[in-house]
């Protein structure tokens, strides 16, 4: 299953865009009085007299702040100031990232080998960095033990039966998701007051996110009024806190206007666009048995399920079952592409807004593929059937 990516992607991508370049250009900003501003230095074994580029997230893009040329040693130092908290990221010729959390007045001093620059690295001088550093190793470890199922799962293709395969490699990584979740709520636990847990709440498995906005809103409601109350005055820390207002006003919303998608309740309503620009209403399909189904081209395992949605189609079309496929795809090219090499000759529709789909939202769907069967009425009567699951159901239904 994929779950949201970046659920909280104003960490990652929105709030960042927001967070100010403390300079321009290839030249340090200098000058300032020690609580105003924090010093980076440092020795980079195996980067001798070789570039090491200072890059900030800004407005939607990476931008670069300043480059900076290792003496004969590796040696460097650079200053800047703040508006806390910061995030910096250090580039190194060979894409070696470096990732900084930084607030005025500290002197942070790092130093890496270039052999093996993991086991090597060290930082002091700023608890909130070395606190990323964790959370980035962390992140990387779990990564290769997903990379390492995802070579067992391509190796047995074609050698045992598709099921059980995906099942084996759902279980494992439910269980590795698991594991996630419960250094992630620890991490917050121990550390709600650091700026670092905002990377936390975005912390991620395969780009997919452990903490779901819904699911687990006491971390991100946690950490907001922590932060709200240390750093006022920091757009990070108010992104954040628009983003926790947010998600409270749609709750409030959902529960003021009744909608629910609890099984017996009337299946909110979604009229979007198909492929060609119609809109299409899944109302429209009353009197059908309807499989209401959130995908996106770039989803692996909603392309593997697309063959068992095709069978059930097949052989419940001309009985009264329709499928009603909402793309949380990004471009029409790329949804109609997969549509067409999955053969699925269904309805489609999409806005074409990835995460921020506005039937996903309304669903609460924090991960894809999700899947919900509404009745002739309308009401939603099961939740993300699987495989010869959906096909049981709707054996039994059309008795």
């Amino acid at each position: 299953m994929v779950n949201k990516i970046k659920v909280f992607t104003l960490i990652i991508i929105v709030s960042l865009t927001a967070w100010q370049c403390g300079g321009s250009g290839d030249s340090p900003v200098s000058g300032k009085a020690a609580a105003d501003s924090f010093t980076v230095s440092g020795q980079m074994t195996g980067w001798e007299n070789d570039s090491l580029v200072i890059q900030e997230l800004y407005n939607n893009s990476m931008q670069k702040i300043q480059t900076i040329i290792l003496d004969e040693n590796g040696r460097f130092e650079f200053s800047d100031t703040a508006r806390n908290p910061r995030f910096l990221f250090m580039l190194t010729s060979d894409n070696q990232y470096i990732s900084l959390l930084l607030l005025n007045g500290q002197k942070l001093k790092i130093s890496a080998n270039k052999e093996n620059f993991n086991d090597s690295y060290k930082i002091s001088g700023s608890k909130e960095s070395k606190l990323v550093w964790e959370l980035n190793s962390e992140m990387r470890k779990a990564s290769l033990e997903l990379d390492s199922l995802s070579k067992i799962y391509y190796e047995r293709q074609g050698s045992e039966a598709g099921p059980q395969l995906d099942s084996w490699l759902q279980s494992k990584y439910e269980e590795l998701k698991t594991n996630q979740k419960i250094y992630i709520t620890e991490f917050i636990d121990r550390h709600y007051e650091s700026p670092a847990s905002l990377l936390a709440l975005s912390h991620q498995l395969g780009n997919q996110p452990i903490l779901s906005s819904q699911l687990d809103f006491s971390y991100f409601s946690k950490v907001d009024a922590a932060l709200s109350k240390k750093y006022p005055e920091s757009s990070l820390v108010a992104t954040l806190h628009n983003f926790v207002e947010g998600v409270q006003a749609e709750k409030k919303m959902a529960a003021n206007s009744g909608q629910s998608t609890a099984l017996g309740s009337i299946a909110p309503e979604i009229e979007l666009a198909d492929p060609d620009g119609k809109a299409i209403s899944l109302s429209s399909f009353r009197g059908k048995y309807v499989l209401l189904d959130f995908w996106a081209a770039w989803c692996g395992p909603c392309r593997r399920e697309n063959p068992n949605l095709v069978k059930a189609y097949a052989n419940y079309k001309s009985k009264g079952f329709e499928i009603f496929q909402v793309s949380l795809d990004r471009t029409r090219e790329e949804w109609v592409r997969a549509i067409e090499a999955d053969k699925l000759n269904w309805t489609h529709v999409s806005d074409l807004k990835y995460w921020s789909s506005i039937a996903a939202k309304k669903y609460g769907v924090q991960s894809i593929p999700a899947s919900f069967l509404l009745d002739l009425e309308g009401k939603i009567i099961a939740r993300n059937l699987r495989g010869p699951a959906l096909e049981e159901k709707l054996k039994e239904l059309m008795k």
